[in-house]
């Protein structure tokens, strides 16, 4: 399965496809087509492991796997606090102790949906150039990359709303041991191509967490606060008219202000 992802000019640059580092795309499907991959995965039934390792989800074919798809709609719906482990398990169409059989408590349970989640979205963002770009236009296209992700996952923009606003605990100590699958990995490729086109005269040399961390706040406040900017300025944030002129002005205005030389 293959997900075509745009640049900040609106070209198509690459396939997406399953990753096993962060040097590669994860294959981000909408969360309607998640039963599709959960297919070809390879995750073991039975295990009773309870940590949070979890990467990749498990078999569909499998209670497990049908208690974690069930897990990640009623989570991304209603949140951690709103979602009970009965209504997991009468979703999955299995019997609560189950649950707890393959995931321990609904704590664990939510936190491997959100480590599968966040590192599959961490390896669209910041995974390979495939199209050889410079470092400095992979740069813009970081929170492109993100409201990307983000506005063609609903579900899961849902769900990660729903974290942030609770404090995102869950979140952290879900991708805290993910190593280079995770922000560590995410944090280290971004400052690798930031200083990169700073050596080489390209972008303007500024803190770079700080460039890191505006770069992330831009794209992901973009989605979060979208269903507002819509509502006031009367324009379907869906609409693909629209959606096109976001990515457009956000690309320009990163250009011009980051870049010594903003690429045509």
């Amino acid at each position: 399965m293959t997900v075509q992802v745009k640049n900040s000019a609106g070209e198509s640059t690459t396939n997406i496809r399953n990753h096993t580092t962060m040097n590669n795309y994860a294959d981000k499907p909408n969360m309607k087509n998640m039963e599709e991959r959960i297919e070809s995965s390879s995750g073991s039934e039975g295990s009773q492991n309870h940590s949070i390792g979890l990467t990749t989800p498990p078999d569909l074919n499998t209670p497990r796997g049908q208690i974690f798809i069930a897990a990640t709609r009623l989570f991304a719906k209603f949140g951690f606090n709103g979602t009970s482990t009965r209504a997991i398990a009468k979703a999955a169409g299995t019997k609560q102790v189950m649950l707890h059989y393959y995931f321990g408590n609904k704590v664990q349970l939510y936190e491997a949906v959100l480590k599968y989640e966040g590192t599959t979205m961490l390896a669209v963002i910041f995974g390979e150039n495939p199209n050889h770009k410079s470092p400095e236009e992979m740069l813009i296209d970081s929170p492109i990359r993100l409201m990307t992700v983000l506005h063609d996952n609903p579900q899961w923009a849902s769900l990660l709303r729903r974290e942030i606003a609770d404090g995102a605990v869950h979140l952290r100590n879900a991708l805290r041991d993910v190593s280079e699958h995770g922000p560590l990995g995410a944090n280290l490729h971004f400052h690798n191509a930031y200083l990169e086109a700073v050596h080489q005269g390209k972008a303007v040399d500024l803190p770079v967490e700080a460039v890191r961390e505006c770069l992330l706040a831009i794209g992901y406040s973009a989605i979060y606060l979208a269903p507002l900017i819509s509502m006031i300025n009367e324009r379907d944030f869906h609409d693909e008219t629209v959606w096109e002129e976001w990515k457009l002005t956000l690309s320009t205005i990163l250009k011009r202000g980051l870049l010594k030389t903003p690429p045509k």
